[in-house]
């Protein structure tokens, strides 16, 4: 989950490679994960996890991460949207990385595994295996393969027995609601987002499936045991903290937050529209904006559910209110003499809202509710409409 220059990590890549491929651990080696804080950046929001070997005889201290991306590949926007976004694993010299992460205000904490000297040797042999050029890459799943659960797949593959995590139910949470919980501080961003997410995401996380985010697979490898025949040990032995950020990332009252913008602007619909009853006008300029945005917005969930990848996308239930119908409806709306011919789609969208609505508790979808405050907004001015088309001497 974290950025580096394209040419910096490649230069890197190869220098530490060459180290790594002569070096065998001493005993005083020690083989850690880093839990790192989040921060305000979009792509740093949820925290980052990396494995880090250091054996001060040897002098060798390096960091592998597998939250690496490049922008070398044509057209990456398109290809992060469509979920082919291949990340890789790089190693970082472990200065370079703590400077980079205090710099940024970002807290480092550490866990000493207790892994035996053949296990340690194991584990940076594979690492410095999957670092080559033609292993490194995997392809990107934000809940099932990230560069969190990487790290905890790589530990328990190399480790002599099997990593036995206690027995825990979890927080009884969905993976929507754990991903919103680090996306309030970027109130806006986790209104997009809540738009992509689909069905899939409002399925409870396991125990096992939480350590997608860092946090949580710092507190489960806390909990854990290497079980190895009758032999049994902690898969942790120290908790260290190597730098403690004073940044918190607090969610602070935001009256520019999506809540707060969209409930104001329903307010603003509701009286202007009884003032156009009772003025007995009409204009449309509320109802092009509605119709134009929430189609719009069904037009690119189309998109992704039908082109992208991404697992959780799709089914999308936001379809059965940002109705990409309403994109064709808006533009021939505008042509006035079509409107005595679909004057029936007024009274179909209200009806269609309001069943969204009595009907929302048996969709198996949560929904922002700044969703339901647009989709609140186009009931009033559909309803509206309804009045003003089928009043007698209307269209």
């Amino acid at each position: 989950m974290r950025k580096f220059i394209v040419t910096t990590v490649l230069a890197l890549l190869f220098t530490v490679s060459n180290q790594v491929e002569a070096i065998t651990l001493s005993p005083k080696a020690e083989v850690s994960v880093l839990t790192c804080g989040p921060s305000s950046l979009i792509h740093a929001i949820y925290g980052h996890t990396a494995i880090r070997v250091n054996d001060p005889l040897r002098g060798f201290d390096v960091v592998f991460n597998y939250g690496v991306f490049s922008f070398s590949k044509p057209n990456f926007v398109y290809r992060f949207a469509k979920g082919q976004t291949d990340y890789m694993l790089a190693p970082e010299y472990f200065t370079d990385f703590y400077k980079g992460y205090k710099k940024n205000g970002r807290s480092i904490k550490e866990q000493i595994l207790d892994l035996t000297p053949s296990e340690k040797q194991k584990l940076l042999d594979f690492l410095f295996e999957n670092a080559k050029p033609e292993n490194r890459e995997y392809r990107y799943n934000f809940f099932f393969d990230n560069c969190a659960t990487r790290v905890r797949d790589v530990i328990e593959n190399q480790v002599d027995g099997k990593i036995v995590f206690k027995e825990y139910n979890g927080l009884n949470k969905t993976f929507r609601q754990h991903v919103t919980v680090y996306q309030k501080i970027l109130p806006w961003t986790d209104f997009g987002i809540h738009i992509t997410l689909g069905s899939p995401s409002d399925v409870v996380a396991t125990a096992y499936e939480e350590m997608f985010l860092p946090d949580f697979l710092m507190k489960h490898f806390d909990e854990a045991k290497i079980v190895n025949g009758a032999e049994e040990r902690l898969l942790v032995k120290e908790t260290r903290t190597i730098y403690n950020s004073e940044n918190k990332n607090k969610t602070a009252l935001n009256l520019l937050a999506p809540v707060f913008v969209f409930s104001l602007l329903l307010v603003l619909v509701v009286v202007f529209t009884f003032w156009e009853m009772k003025k007995k006008k009409n204009s449309h300029f509320i109802d092009y904006v509605l119709l134009f945005i929430t189609g719009l917005a069904g037009m690119v969930l189309l998109w992704f559910v039908f082109v992208s990848e991404h697992p959780a996308m799709k089914p999308n239930y936001n379809l059965l209110w940002a109705l990409p119908a309403n994109l064709l409806f808006v533009v021939l709306w505008m042509v006035k003499r079509l409107r005595r011919y679909l004057k029936w789609y007024w009274p179909a969208l209200s009806i269609w809202i309001i069943l969204f609505f009595l009907l929302n508790f048996l969709i198996p979808q949560a929904f922002h509710v700044g969703f339901i405050l647009i989709t609140a907004m186009l009931l009033v001015r559909s309803a509206f409409q309804t009045y003003q088309v089928y009043r007698p001497g209307k269209i």
